[in-house]
């Protein structure tokens, strides 16, 4: 009886840059497109996106505190987060650990390739860090930590 090698149907790792125990990336409505789900689904990478799970309409509030108890990394557009006293003070209850996107005119293509690129960092920089956490995401590429 010959032994034959069976094949992985397992992602190799240079086409999946998600691990098994990669946390979820939670999208922020404002930071949504279809370009992005399409290149983080290609990547892997787990993702929960705010109109799955939320109105439309809903307040920032009401997300922080899932995305807070459920671990999850959000992904936002939002650079008022921080400023507004309601939605800092959720933040920081909830202990979120979020990533802003800094570059508010980057087109979605720019925007996927940008979060794809930085995604292995992205989720570094998350599983070593304590919440409540905030880090501002330029379109070139720098991830620096926003004072909360």
């Amino acid at each position: 009886m010959a032994l034959t090698k069976k094949k992985s149907k397992k992602r190799s790792a240079s086409n999946n840059a998600a691990q098994p125990d990669s946390p979820i990336l939670f999208i922020d409505r404002c930071a949504w497109s279809q370009r992005l789900g399409e290149a983080l689904a290609a990547l892997g990478a787990p993702f929960i996106v705010h109109h799955e799970k939320f109105a439309p309409n809903g307040s920032d509030e009401e997300w922080l505190e899932v995305v807070g108890r459920e671990g999850w990394i959000a992904l936002t557009r939002d650079k008022n987060i921080r400023r507004k006293a309601n939605e800092l003070d959720a933040y920081r209850r909830h202990g979120v650990i979020g990533f802003v996107l800094a570059s508010g005119n980057a087109s979605a293509a720019d925007t996927a390739a940008l979060v794809t690129a930085l995604y292995p960092k992205i989720i570094r920089k998350a599983k070593a860090t304590k919440p409540p956490a905030m880090f501002s995401v330029t379109l070139a590429g720098a991830i620096n930590p926003i004072k909360l």
